[in-house]
């Protein structure tokens, strides 16, 4: 929209989020090429996917099959890996609306807009601001912790796979307060309250990508691949979940 050209700061950011989004080249990423200001209006070009994001899809569809959800989140690990490997880079806002599904069902990441790069010394960010959807965003990132990094958003590829598992937000809330809180104090509605057809092992893998602790879940992205992986192979995951009311 014009009216949000005149917001202090927000030509910058959508300026860096290109140049974020120009230097990741993975299949599971989109690519960002151009950002600039057309007579006052601010615009954003990138690749064209043709598809639907995840949320589309869960809402027409309805979930996604055990192996078709761990086989996207898979994909999605190793994208956010190599961002993390690679630029030191954090996503910040996984959820179903930033991916998209194209025709053979590739999923691919969108909107770096709140992604932060370690390695930048300058911060647009306004200290105290919380960025991000707080419907998946991980607890030390709603209380603004500046210090975070691969396992936040660990937590909200968990908290998509678990949407995408059973069309169920994991702590939703009529407000973002009460979101919030559950999600600080709450333990983790079982998932086969919803899908009664989950494996125990998908279980487990939930529990710890979204342990309330960061030190609870895995430790980094190679990990939770290896999971994952072990999950659709009907193994036990190695990461073992917090035991019930530790993380609370």
């Amino acid at each position: 929209p014009a009216h949000m050209n005149n917001r202090p700061g927000l030509a910058e950011r959508l300026i860096n989020e290109v140049r974020l989004q120009a230097r990741l080249e993975h299949p599971n990423i989109v690519t960002a090429y151009e950002a600039g200001d057309d007579n006052g209006v601010l615009y954003l070009a990138m690749a064209y996917v043709r598809g639907e994001s995840l949320e589309a899809r869960i809402a027409k569809r309805g979930a996604l099959s055990e192996e078709q959800a761990l086989g996207m989140a898979r994909k999605l690990a190793c994208a956010l890996a190599y961002a993390w490997n690679e630029h030191q880079l954090l996503h910040r806002d996984i959820k179903p609306a930033n991916i998209l599904l194209d025709t053979t069902d590739e999923p691919k990441l969108v909107d770096m807009g709140l992604a932060k790069s370690l390695m930048d010394r300058g911060d647009l960010t306004v200290p105290g601001t919380l960025l991000g959807s707080p419907n998946y965003m991980s607890p030390e990132q709603a209380e603004c912790n500046k210090e975070l990094d691969a396992r936040s958003d660990i937590y909200s590829l968990g908290a998509t796979l678990y949407h995408a598992l059973t069309t169920r937000i994991p702590f939703g809330g009529s407000s973002m307060m009460e979101t919030l809180r559950k999600q600080a104090t709450e333990s983790l509605p079982d998932p086969r309250t919803y899908n009664p057809i989950l494996s125990e092992d998908c279980v487990k893998l939930l529990e710890s990508m979204l342990a309330k602790k960061p030190e609870q879940r895995h430790s980094d992205w190679e990990t939770l691949i290896a999971d994952i992986d072990r999950v659709l192979a009907a193994l036990p995951p190695l990461k073992k979940p917090p035991a019930s009311g530790e993380s609370v």
